[in-house]
């Protein structure tokens, strides 16, 4: 079985992410490969990658899909995947995995997304640099 893990750049080689992969291995019988974008850049080959897989677990943070996951979660519909949701609010507090794309969660526009990631930078300004360079003292 293949899982795409759809999460924000923001999330990125991060406790959470981390935390997020080991959970999901342990979440799913039979799993071959957590597909993790960080891997693939920004490769056009992503949504191809996406559509096939069985699994999509995408990660909303603060009842937040971004654009990026609710997009690729999108895709992964298309391709017949089952979605499934993990929660965060910071790296202390990350949720089960729970089945779908609950309504309540907010899906973001591009824009919106692009201020929601500003936002959470300034919020974390002084842990910027750890978000660029490993994962030291950040909400993530």
């Amino acid at each position: 079985m293949q899982v795409y893990f759809s999460h924000p750049t923001f999330t990125y080689q991060t406790d959470t992410e981390e935390f997020c992969v080991d959970m999901i291995r342990e979440n799913f019988n039979n799993v071959k490969e957590v597909v993790n974008p960080l891997e693939y850049g920004l490769k056009k080959n992503v949504r191809k990658i996406i559509r096939e897989s069985d699994v999509v677990v995408g990660m909303a943070i603060s009842g937040k899909y971004t654009f990026l996951v609710h997009n690729e979660m999108e895709d992964g519909r298309k391709g017949g995947a089952d979605l499934y949701t993990i929660r965060v609010q910071n790296k202390e507090k990350i949720g089960k995995i729970e089945k779908g794309m609950p309504e309540e969660i907010r899906k973001l526009s591009r824009k919106e997304s692009n201020r929601y990631t500003k936002e959470l930078m300034k919020e974390n300004r002084e842990s910027f640099w750890s978000l660029l360079l490993g994962k030291h003292n950040t909400r993530f």
